[in-house]
């Protein structure tokens, strides 16, 4: 599974966005407060017997650093995305709040822990989470969808 990520160019005129991906990651279940709390952290493989399968519940977590001139709120555009290039849910649009540092300080912290619900994989193969910045892929974390061996259970995910 991959974790921090530098960002990918979308539009080689547009300079790179300045909040910084510190560390991402997928689990079963995360709350982004003061601190992120996560459990079933870092998988990167759903097992099924068949497809389509609906993994019923995961998070994304992210956390960025920012310079003091990027407080405010930044609007991050979450898709997930098969091996075809293609939408597997609609796009996600959340804002997070770049709050400014405290005093002293330059920079500062800000957390992203998103719950995707019901999400319906139709086939067997690669995808991606990608997060995008300002037009820009800041993160991308692969994911895959695999066969279960046949002494496996038909729980989703793994």
């Amino acid at each position: 599974m991959e974790g921090t990520r530098e960002p990918v160019r979308h539009n080689e005129s547009e300079a790179p966005p300045s909040v910084k991906v510190e560390f991402a990651f997928i689990c079963d279940y995360a709350d982004a407060g003061v601190k992120i709390a996560a459990l079933g952290i870092g998988f990167d493989t759903i097992m099924a017997r068949e497809v389509p399968v609906t993994h019923p519940h995961f998070h994304l977590v992210a956390q960025f650093r920012a310079s003091v001139a990027e407080t405010g709120e930044k609007e991050l555009v979450i898709r997930l995305i098969d091996a075809d290039g293609g939408d597997v849910m609609p796009a996600v649009t959340v804002k997070i709040n770049v709050s400014p540092p405290p005093q002293g300080l330059t920079e500062t912290v800000a957390r992203l822990a998103l719950g995707l619900n019901g999400v319906r994989f139709t086939k067997f193969g690669e995808y991606a989470i990608h997060v995008v910045l300002q037009g820009q892929e800041i993160i991308r974390i692969p994911l895959r969808v695999t066969r279960a061996p046949a002494a496996a259970t038909s729980t989703p995910g793994t």
